[in-house]
């Protein structure tokens, strides 16, 4: 292997023709899409007996035997689940949920959705989920809901959570939207809490292009969240008649072709779940030790799925002048030049999001910019969440996720990795090539 970083014209590592492109779309994936514009209907349709929407159901059934809990929800999206559940929650207007300050816009948004505060709790530093500690520290007499994300495919710390939700009598929903397939002490995600959330979405290990799923064994909650999808619609009276409640709901519900194609994928999740551990479990051997690099940590009672892979950037290991957001930006150049997919995935913490940080929220009209006059949001309150950001990548990205990576590209990555934190002096070289800013 040359010691010449490709960014300084040497032969970059990786074979990027190794690379696989997801998802992986099947025969058998193409044949249950063309069952349902050969035989179905194309959507859910209310009938005497319920609904008519046998793809929709049978996911539904089938992933909630997957996940080992009494009910499923298919929806039209990760959020859609999400608001689902907090509505089904009952929470309201002025609620705070607390939630992680590390994770995708839609959690909170889906707080939102509700008219309710998003109220956020800084991260563990290992684990990336958020700080149960923290989380007790922000309780008030507001709270209602607890919403933790499984970041990255690693289940959060949920039995202290829910032994501080039961103190404080909150109510818990997962959002488990990166974890299908994780497993918490031998039990799977979206059964670690009253409710959860699933997305579908196409950069998911669980991929339908798009959808969600809301799951629970409550059902109370499976009742209310089936009305806020239906746009109140209960299910039938002993007269077969549907009825609506009057209420605010939405129409979330799925189509029957993502629902097919999505059972068909369903069928392959515990495989490329398997991937990504071996995969990652790879890479993790292989940057153990190598200075600069810090692969990521894995609790010993979770079994995660590596949604994404983050590596934490150690630039004092390397006595570099470069700090924070510029070391990770040369970082990741390097390694983009050596073939790797390497990302940030987010830029910034939550609360720092422009619609945390304005003082009209959405305008006088929007219910939220009432609630939200009385919150500030300040970035500083969430150190370990920003430090993760400055200093920290993802590798592999959404177009080519772990999950389906062969094995030998896996260790071109590795050795990439390797070769690009050899040398303190090429990275200097690089820097000066980049005009990096030094600390």
């Amino acid at each position: 292997m040359s010691e010449t970083l490709a960014l300084l014209g040497g032969p970059r590592v990786v074979d990027t023709t190794l690379k696989i492109r997801w998802p992986i779309v099947t025969d058998a994936d193409k044949a249950a899409v063309a069952r349902v514009l050969d035989e179905g209907p194309l959507w859910a349709q209310s009938t005497d007996d319920g609904l008519f929407a046998p793809e929709m159901t049978a996911l539904e059934r089938e992933f909630a035997e997957f996940v080992g809990v009494r009910h499923c929800l298919a929806s039209n999206g990760g959020t859609a689940a999400l608001h689902m559940a907090l509505a089904a929650a009952g929470v309201g207007p002025g609620d705070e949920v607390i939630t992680s300050a590390f994770s995708f816009v839609a959690t909170p948004v889906a707080v939102l959705h509700q008219s309710a505060v998003p109220i956020f709790a800084d991260i563990d530093p290992r684990t990336f989920n958020v700080d149960p500690a923290d989380i007790e520290r922000r309780v008030t007499s507001r709270t209602k809901a607890i919403l933790p994300v499984h970041i990255h495919g690693v289940p959060a710390e949920m039995d202290a959570i829910n032994a501080l939700a039961d103190r404080h009598g909150l109510i818990v929903i997962e959002d488990a939207c990166q974890a299908p397939g994780a497993r918490y002490k031998g039990r799977r995600a979206g059964a670690l809490a009253p409710m959860a959330a699933f997305s579908l979405n196409g950069t998911k290990n669980l991929a339908a292009g798009e959808g969600g799923l809301f799951v629970t064994s409550d059902d109370t909650y499976r009742a209310r969240a089936n009305m806020v999808r239906m746009v109140g619609e209960t299910l039938p009276r002993e007269d077969r008649t549907m009825e609506f409640q009057h209420l605010v709901a939405w129409n979330y519900r799925a189509q029957e072709m993502p629902s097919a194609f999505a059972r068909s994928q369903l069928r392959r999740l515990e495989t490329y779940n398997a991937q990504a551990r071996a995969n990652g479990e790879l890479l993790t051997r292989r940057l153990h030790g190598v200075p600069g690099v810090e692969p990521p940590w894995v609790p010993a009672d979770c079994e995660p799925i590596y949604h994404k892979y983050r590596i934490r950037l150690r630039e004092e290991d390397l006595d570099l002048p470069l700090r924070g957001v510029a070391f990770r930006d040369l970082v990741r150049a390097a390694l983009v030049a050596e073939g790797v997919d390497a990302v940030t995935w987010l830029e910034a913490p939550l609360p720092a999001h422009p619609i945390f940080q304005r003082r009209d929220g959405y305008g006088s009209g929007y219910p939220w910019s009432i609630a939200h006059r009385e919150y500030r949001y300040r970035v500083e309150e969430y150190p370990e969440t920003q430090r993760l950001v400055d200093n920290s990548l993802v590798i592999c990205s959404e177009l080519h996720p772990l999950c389906c990576q062969p094995p030998r590209l896996v260790e071109q990555y590795a050795e990439a990795i390797t070769k690009v934190f050899s040398g303190r002096s090429a990275l200097l070289e690089a820097a000066d090539k980049l005009g990096a800013v030094q600390a």
